[in-house]
């Protein structure tokens, strides 16, 4: 199968994901021949973490992994609320 030289019209696209707190901010951007992938604690987007990926497949992935993490911490802090009720 033949690959085209061109690259798509939104391939060198900033793609932001936020929690839906507004807390934290996942960022996916082209940097230095590579695609780095940015975790933004907001509102002073201080950087928590980067990590770097040749693919932007690659790093489109971890972003979501990352959200996905951070969705899930807000989660179990309900929940460890909710038992602590308990007792």
């Amino acid at each position: 199968m033949a690959v085209s030289g061109r690259r798509r019209f939104d391939e060198d696209k900033v793609v932001k994901y936020e929690t839906p707190e507004k807390d934290y901010e996942v960022e996916v951007s082209r940097t230095l021949n590579k695609w780095c992938v940015t975790v933004y604690q907001l509102p002073d987007r201080q950087i928590l973490v980067q990590d770097f990926f040749p693919e932007r497949w690659k790093a489109l992935a971890r972003a979501q992994d990352f959200l996905r993490l951070l969705n899930q911490r807000k989660k179990k802090d309900e929940e460890g609320l909710s038992h602590d009720d308990d007792y």
